[in-house]
Protein backbone atom coordinates (compact mmCIF):
# COMPACT_ATOMS: atom_id res chain seq x y z
CA UNK A 1 0.00 0.00 0.00
CA UNK A 2 1.17 3.41 -0.76
CA UNK A 3 -0.21 6.56 0.39
CA UNK A 4 1.14 9.79 -1.54
CA UNK A 5 0.11 13.32 -0.43
CA UNK A 6 0.21 17.23 -1.19
CA UNK A 7 0.49 19.38 1.94
CA UNK A 8 1.54 22.95 0.20
CA UNK A 9 -1.12 24.94 -1.65
CA UNK A 10 0.33 23.95 -5.18
CA UNK A 11 -1.16 25.50 -8.36
CA UNK A 12 -1.23 23.63 -11.54
CA UNK A 13 -0.05 25.77 -14.95
CA UNK A 14 -2.70 23.95 -16.98
CA UNK A 15 -6.34 22.43 -16.81
CA UNK A 16 -4.38 19.38 -18.11
CA UNK A 17 -1.51 18.77 -15.54
CA UNK A 18 -1.14 15.56 -14.08
CA UNK A 19 -1.19 15.78 -10.35
CA UNK A 20 2.59 15.09 -8.71
CA UNK A 21 2.47 14.14 -5.18
CA UNK A 22 5.34 15.38 -3.04
CA UNK A 23 5.35 13.04 -0.13
CA UNK A 24 4.79 9.02 0.13
CA UNK A 25 3.14 9.44 3.93
CA UNK A 26 3.13 5.64 4.41
CA UNK A 27 4.56 2.80 2.25
CA UNK A 28 4.61 -0.91 3.00
CA UNK A 29 7.34 -2.76 1.94
CA UNK A 30 5.57 -5.24 -0.99
CA UNK A 31 4.79 -1.40 -2.63
CA UNK A 32 9.06 -0.52 -3.45
CA UNK A 33 10.46 -1.13 -6.85
CA UNK A 34 10.90 -4.69 -5.57
CA UNK A 35 7.50 -5.34 -4.73
CA UNK A 36 4.25 -4.95 -6.92
CA UNK A 37 4.71 -0.85 -7.53
CA UNK A 38 7.42 1.97 -8.61
CA UNK A 39 6.72 5.53 -7.63
CA UNK A 40 9.39 8.46 -6.46
CA UNK A 41 8.06 10.94 -4.34
CA UNK A 42 7.31 14.41 -6.66
CA UNK A 43 6.04 11.90 -9.37
CA UNK A 44 2.67 12.01 -11.11
CA UNK A 45 3.37 8.15 -12.51
CA UNK A 46 2.73 4.97 -10.20
CA UNK A 47 3.61 2.37 -12.07
CA UNK A 48 1.90 -0.66 -11.09
CA UNK A 49 4.24 -3.90 -11.88
CA UNK A 50 2.14 -6.92 -11.71
CA UNK A 51 -1.00 -8.03 -12.61
CA UNK A 52 -3.93 -8.06 -10.29
CA UNK A 53 -6.80 -5.87 -8.99
CA UNK A 54 -5.94 -2.59 -7.60
CA UNK A 55 -7.84 -0.61 -5.40
CA UNK A 56 -6.96 3.56 -5.59
CA UNK A 57 -8.77 6.13 -3.91
CA UNK A 58 -8.03 9.69 -4.32
CA UNK A 59 -9.08 13.03 -1.99
CA UNK A 60 -8.48 16.81 -3.23
CA UNK A 61 -9.50 20.07 -1.94
CA UNK A 62 -9.02 22.22 -4.89
CA UNK A 63 -9.57 25.92 -5.50
CA UNK A 64 -9.27 28.09 -8.72
CA UNK A 65 -8.17 31.91 -9.42
CA UNK A 66 -11.50 31.66 -11.51
CA UNK A 67 -14.56 31.31 -10.20
CA UNK A 68 -16.16 27.95 -12.66
CA UNK A 69 -15.67 24.18 -12.30
CA UNK A 70 -12.60 22.47 -11.56
CA UNK A 71 -11.66 18.72 -12.43
CA UNK A 72 -9.97 15.68 -12.43
CA UNK A 73 -9.73 12.32 -13.04
CA UNK A 74 -7.63 8.80 -12.59
CA UNK A 75 -5.82 7.47 -15.61
CA UNK A 76 -4.51 4.12 -16.52
CA UNK A 77 -1.79 4.14 -19.32
CA UNK A 78 -2.87 7.70 -20.32
CA UNK A 79 -6.63 6.90 -20.34
CA UNK A 80 -9.55 8.03 -18.39
CA UNK A 81 -10.56 5.42 -16.43
CA UNK A 82 -14.83 5.37 -16.63
CA UNK A 83 -16.36 6.37 -13.68
CA UNK A 84 -13.60 8.10 -11.73
CA UNK A 85 -14.58 11.90 -13.00
CA UNK A 86 -14.32 14.57 -10.24
CA UNK A 87 -15.89 17.91 -10.95
CA UNK A 88 -17.07 20.48 -8.53
CA UNK A 89 -18.34 24.27 -9.48
CA UNK A 90 -16.64 27.41 -7.50
CA UNK A 91 -18.78 29.93 -7.27
CA UNK A 92 -16.06 32.57 -6.70
CA UNK A 93 -12.51 33.22 -7.10
CA UNK A 94 -11.05 31.25 -4.03
CA UNK A 95 -13.79 29.21 -3.00
CA UNK A 96 -13.30 25.70 -1.93
CA UNK A 97 -14.57 22.12 -3.69
CA UNK A 98 -13.48 18.82 -1.65
CA UNK A 99 -13.71 15.99 -4.32
CA UNK A 100 -13.09 12.12 -4.10
CA UNK A 101 -13.27 8.92 -5.99
CA UNK A 102 -12.43 5.18 -5.52
CA UNK A 103 -12.16 2.90 -7.78
CA UNK A 104 -10.93 -0.81 -8.81
CA UNK A 105 -8.35 -1.11 -11.06
CA UNK A 106 -7.70 -4.52 -13.13
CA UNK A 107 -4.42 -4.82 -14.92
CA UNK A 108 -3.60 -7.68 -16.98
CA UNK A 109 -2.24 -11.04 -15.30
CA UNK A 110 0.83 -10.52 -17.52
CA UNK A 111 0.59 -6.81 -17.90
CA UNK A 112 1.59 -3.66 -16.16
CA UNK A 113 0.34 0.07 -15.91
CA UNK A 114 1.10 3.65 -15.06
CA UNK A 115 -1.19 5.14 -13.01
CA UNK A 116 -1.92 8.61 -12.66
CA UNK A 117 -4.59 11.79 -11.60
CA UNK A 118 -4.99 14.81 -13.87
CA UNK A 119 -6.77 17.70 -14.29
CA UNK A 120 -9.63 17.55 -17.30
CA UNK A 121 -10.03 19.99 -19.45
CA UNK A 122 -13.88 19.86 -19.92
CA UNK A 123 -16.87 18.11 -18.32
CA UNK A 124 -20.47 17.40 -19.52
CA UNK A 125 -22.79 19.90 -19.02
CA UNK A 126 -25.56 17.98 -16.99
CA UNK A 127 -28.75 19.47 -19.11
CA UNK A 128 -26.74 19.03 -22.76
CA UNK A 129 -23.72 16.78 -22.30
CA UNK A 130 -23.01 17.64 -26.30
CA UNK A 131 -22.16 20.92 -25.14
CA UNK A 132 -18.90 20.54 -23.25
CA UNK A 133 -18.07 22.96 -20.11
CA UNK A 134 -14.40 24.36 -19.87
CA UNK A 135 -12.71 24.09 -16.63
CA UNK A 136 -10.53 26.14 -15.01
CA UNK A 137 -6.91 25.72 -13.60
CA UNK A 138 -7.07 24.19 -10.28
CA UNK A 139 -4.97 25.17 -7.55
CA UNK A 140 -4.69 22.46 -5.07
CA UNK A 141 -4.78 22.93 -1.37
CA UNK A 142 -4.16 19.42 -0.32
CA UNK A 143 -4.56 16.19 -1.64
CA UNK A 144 -4.58 12.24 -1.25
CA UNK A 145 -3.44 9.15 -3.31
CA UNK A 146 -3.79 5.64 -1.88
CA UNK A 147 -2.81 2.78 -4.06
CA UNK A 148 -3.84 -1.06 -2.51
CA UNK A 149 -3.75 -4.56 -3.67
CA UNK A 150 -7.68 -5.49 -3.55
CA UNK A 151 -8.14 -7.54 -0.90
Amino acid sequence: MIESNINTVTALSSNTDSVAFTTDRIRTRDATCRGWLNHDEGSANYDILNGGLYLAKVKILASSATAGVVAFQLYKNSDPIPGTLMAGTLAAAGDFTTLSVESGIEICCRGDANISVRAVPAVPTPTDPITPITTQVPIIVNANLVLDIAH
